[in-house]
Order: structure tokens, then sequence, then C-alpha cells
């Protein structure tokens, strides 16, 4: 049986040529070396059947790749965070090739200034710092066309993540809104028996992402004749309001389920208080502590979520492979799709690889 063909490195090369393994990756990134000695490099690596490496030389020349990832902390609870930290597993999963990822939140929650101050971190970054590739979750599309424009100017690489603007110049990775909503509603439909009363709770943030999920959701209610909807469209994001809301429509009617694309763990609160908690059928496609504690103790029958850990972390590795692996990139739309977890099959993300 034959021998495993041993694999030809730089540092053979190197030694072959009597150079520095600096000067041979130096050589095949064409910087900084003589014609000669660039002409010398590639003959030797062509006889020795040489295949290059884009991670080993970027790690000779000390060349690390910068990524800024901007992410939006939503009144999604903990959606931003958990983007933040499946991103940062991959980018500590690749750090010894050189390949760093800095993630900016643009925190929405505090007022309506969000595109403008997202736009404002965005060009801080391209007029200040050293920045090899773009991850962006855009606001608006007025936001996108300016991230594109720019990034394709200076030759930037540009990702776009999660939201509903996209570009194609890399990939998009992320889960489709509409969709999220009809999962939602058959979901939940499915639970009803497909009949009786739903109350929903929708909240305008301002930037379509709960608009897109309710159309969804509605859409996919015309299929279901006896289910009942009515609509209350919330002011504010707070538990008090929450209760408030609440107070007012049960007294009217107690609803066979509440749906809210928002701080599902605020209805939980106000079920358990008046012990309706295995009563009113309740789904939440946002995850946070407390969310994932009711969906254990029977509060919360189910979460339809795409994972935003899940989705930063595929991100991540899919832009140092952009960079090291290019060959393994995927491209075009990377659709994450959006999961129905109930408490006997949800296994909350610590690692992805």
């Amino acid at each position: 049986m034959k021998g495993k063909k041993e694999m030809v490195t730089q540092e053979q090369i190197a030694r072959n040529l009597h150079i520095s393994r600096t000067t041979v990756a130096r050589a095949f990134k064409g910087q900084f070396v003589s014609e000669e000695t660039r002409k010398k490099v590639l003959e030797e690596a062509k006889r020795l059947g040489y295949e290059p490496n884009a991670a080993a030389t970027s790690l000779a020349l000390k060349n690390t790749k910068d990524i800024y990832a901007f992410i939006i902390a939503t009144i999604d609870e903990g959606y931003g965070r958990q983007t933040k930290e499946g991103i940062m597993e991959a980018a500590r999963m690749w750090k010894g090739y050189n390949f760093e990822i800095h993630v900016i939140f643009t925190d929405i929650t505090k007022g309506s200034q969000g595109c403008r101050i997202q736009m404002e971190q965005f060009f801080e970054v391209i007029n200040k710092e050293k920045a090899d590739g773009i991850i962006f979750s855009a606001l608006s599309q007025e936001n996108m066309d300016w991230v594109e424009r720019v990034c394709r100017e200076k030759r930037l690489p540009l990702m776009t993540l999660d939201m509903i603007y996209k570009c194609d110049n890399l990939c998009h990775v992320g889960p489709d809104y509409f969709n999220l909503g009809t999962y939602s509603a058959a979901y939940i439909a499915g639970l009803m028996m497909k009949r009786g009363y739903i109350l929903t709770l929708g909240y305008d943030e301002g930037y379509e992402l709960s608009k897109l999920r309710m159309e969804g959701f509605h859409h996919k209610l015309k299929e279901y004749p006896e289910i009942v909807c009515r609509d209350v469209n919330l002011e504010q994001i707070s538990s008090l309001y929450y209760r408030k809301i609440l107070e007012e429509e049960f007294r009217k009617q107690v609803p066979v389920a509440v749906y809210a694309p928002y701080h599902v763990d605020y209805i939980g609160d106000f079920l358990k208080e008046k012990g309706l908690e295995h009563q009113v059928i309740t789904i939440s496609n946002g995850i946070n502590e407390k969310i994932e504690k009711y969906l254990f103790d029977g509060t919360i029958d189910g979460i339809v979520s795409a994972r935003p850990y899940f989705l930063g972390a595929v991100a991540a590795s899919n832009f140092f492979k952009y960079f090291f692996r290019k060959t393994e990139m995927l491209q075009g739309t990377i659709d994450v799709s959006c999961d129905i977890y109930i408490k006997e099959n949800y296994n909350r993300y610590d690692k992805i690889f």
C-alpha cells in the first residue's frame, strides 16, 4: 500500500532556497521581494508540488485580518448579545490565524436615532481603523445602500447579517422574518386545534422586524377560518405596560392563545400571577433566561427562533473562509431558517464547533 503523500510546506521551500519563510510568504503575496526572488520561489514551489495555504502565508507575514461587525442590540431580549457570543466563539477558534472580529453594537432600545447612530459608528471605523472586512446588520435600506457603496469603493468584502436588507457582495446570513411569522402561526394554530380566540400583541419598533413577522403570522392564519384574532398594537415595551394591556384584554375575554414577537417573558409573568400558565397557549420568538425557565415549567409552550448564537458563529466562520479557505466559503443567502423548540428538544448553545 502506498504511503500518504507528504505535504510540502513553506519552510521546506525556504530551506531549499536558503531564504527565510517570511520571504517565501512575501513572494507568494507579491510583496516586498525582488522579481528574481519571487520567480525562484514560484519555480521551487511548482517543482515540489506545493499548494499555497492562505492561512500559513498570513501567519508568516503576521498580517492580521480585522473584521468589524455592526450588530444591533434589539428589543428582542438578549438577541444581540447572543449573536455577539456566537461571533466571538468563531473568532476565538480562528485567532491563531491572525483573524480578529471587533463587534460594535447599535442599541435601538434607547430612542429613535438608531439609523443615524449606526452610520456614525460605521464611518468612524472606516475613517480611523484598518478594516479588512465588514459584517453589517442594516437598520434601513438607506444605511445598507451607503455601506454597500463605501465597501465597493474601498474594495472591502461585505457580509450582511440577520436583518431584512441584504447585499450580495459576499453573502447574507439570516432568517426570513416573514417565514418566522408563518411558522409561529402554524405552530400556535396546531396547539389551539385550529379554533378559538387568539390575542396578538404587536409592537412597531420602527425597523420593520415586527411588521414582517406579524404579516407572516396573519398570512398563515387565513388558512384557519375558525380562529378569531384580536390585534393590539403596543405603544411601549415594558413589564408594567404589558401587564396593563393584558389586564384589560383578559377582563373582556380570556384568549385560548397569546402571541407577541417581543418579551413573552412578561406574558409568562402575568399568566403565572393569574394562575393561567397551563390554560393559555403562549409561544416566543425571543430567548432569554426567564423564557427558558418558562419553557421548561410549561408556562410557555414553545420557542420559534433562528438561534442568534448560531447565526453569529456561521457568519464569522464564513468570513474566515473568505480569507483563508476560499473554496469552502458559502455565497449568496445562507438561510439559517427557523426552528420550533419545546422543552424536550431545547438545548441552549454554548458551543457551535
